[in-house]
């Protein structure tokens, strides 16, 4: 039996195809291209945006019609946002909610068509515990790691249907977070991205204080591997997170912090718990702490209710801070969110040009970063080979490098970089070990 698996959205959904893919491979299925005909296609399904969505429902098309005799389970977020749409308008023989896909393997022999498909979907809100998912390959990837270490979002911003696709917020316990650290450490990963939908909020479920208690019982295990954090909110970054931060040198010096809008009025209508100014602070307090680090930020652009002189307010802060990189999304309505009821959303040209304004912003502040680094020696975790005898790899501070060397290397190493120089095409080096 032949499976094809595509995955959508964000890292969580990364790391849990990942263990969909061990599960179905130990028992006895051939993994083959989602282009390739096969006897099951899995749809991993991401609902965050309006195109995710469509996305989501192209691959489901598209498997049909390589083989339109086969198994589609469509499994994740989407497929639990809208398992009646899927249903009726028949995409998929299976249909299988974000809790319930851990077991698919259970699900797929229950019988299923595009006429009766097999629903598994229940209610987010009484999703259990979190349960560990054992994993020891990254599917398509040998050089990086990703940890889920905590699911699901009690915030309820107006906009955002994940704590309806993805229930409550839950914590895996931290023994089982370090078993999983040394299973993946043992399996040669030497970064380890610790990832989760609100992971900031990792603990506080099981009593603990907070996500500086992880990294303090990490720090406890003998590991060869750096840490990399994903996105943390602005208010987080506080107490004992921010003094492990300051105390563990095997955290990179990379810190992605939603701001969403830089304007006081957007960020209330959207549900945010900070000002403009509190961000602000945040970022600032961490730049003088660890200057070489790289900042991001994720902004909406568009939101209802946003006019220019809010956009205004929004590029004007991000020029004034040493934010490194922008992902610039275009506001979406999700049905069954607060915002998808509220007035005066930015559409057409006006949309396009303020998500393009910010985007050009991105690359400018990207750039005046990584023109920083010439001359620098930066520790970079190879990833693949190019031509002409180049390499390819990111640096501690999430610098894309590209470098030479005499002799091969095998992805997932961390080896020191001199960056040269700086081009069109990215920053350029030579190995140094």
């Amino acid at each position: 039996m032949r499976f094809a698996l595509e995955t959508l959205g964000c890292k969580v959904n990364q790391y849990e195809s990942s263990a969909f893919f061990e599960s179905l491979t130990r028992a006895g299925w051939q993994p083959v291209p989602f282009s390739a005909r096969a006897d099951l296609y899995i749809v991993h399904s991401c609902a965050v945006t309006n195109k995710a969505s469509y996305q989501t429902r192209q691959l489901v098309r598209r498997a049909s019609r390589t083989n339109p005799k086969a198994h589609i389970a469509v499994v994740g977020c989407d497929a639990q946002i809208h398992r009646d749409r899927y249903a009726q308008e028949r995409l998929a023989t299976h249909i299988v909610g974000t809790e319930e896909k851990f077991q698919l393997l259970s699900w797929l022999k229950k019988p299923g068509s595009l006429h009766e498909p097999c629903v598994a979907v229940g209610d987010a809100r009484r999703y259990g515990p979190l349960e560990p998912l054992p994993v020891t390959n990254m599917l398509g990837d040998r050089s990086r790691a990703f940890l889920k270490v905590q699911d699901g979002c009690d915030a309820f911003c107006s906009y955002c249907i994940v704590p309806f696709s993805r229930g409550r917020s839950r914590s895996l316990e931290t023994s089982e977070v370090i078993r999983q650290l040394e299973r993946l450490i043992s399996a040669g990963y030497r970064e380890v991205v610790l990832t989760g939908i609100h992971l900031g909020q990792w603990g506080l479920d099981l009593g603990v204080d907070g996500l500086g208690e992880l990294l303090k019982a990490m720090d406890k295990v003998r590991h060869s591997a750096r840490i990399r954090l994903s996105s943390l909110e602005p208010k987080e970054i506080t107490g004992n997170l921010l003094q492990a931060l300051t105390t563990y040198t095997w955290i990179c010096p990379h810190f992605h912090l939603p701001l969403q809008s830089g304007d006081g009025e957007i960020l209330a209508a959207m549900g945010r718990p900070y000002g403009p100014e509190e961000y602000a602070d945040t970022v600032q307090t961490l730049h003088k702490i660890f200057p070489h680090a790289a900042f991001g930020a994720d902004v909406i652009v568009g939101f209802p209710g946003e006019t220019d002189a809010h956009f205004s307010r929004t590029v004007r802060l991000l020029e004034s801070l040493p934010v490194t990189y922008l992902h610039v999304f275009p506001y979406s309505p999700r049905p069954g969110t607060q915002a998808a009821a509220m007035k005066g959303r930015a559409v057409g040209d006006v949309l396009k040009g303020r998500a393009r304004v910010l985007r050009d912003l991105g690359r400018r502040k990207k750039r005046a970063f990584q023109q920083r680094f010439v001359g620098a020696v930066l520790e970079v975790l190879v990833e693949n080979a190019l031509p002409s005898n180049l390499w390819k790899g990111t640096s501690e501070n999430y610098l894309t490098i590209h470098f030479s060397t005499k002799h091969p290397v095998a992805p997932g190493r961390l080896v020191r970089v001199r960056v040269n120089r700086l081009t069109d095409a990215g920053l350029f080096g030579t190995i140094l070990d």
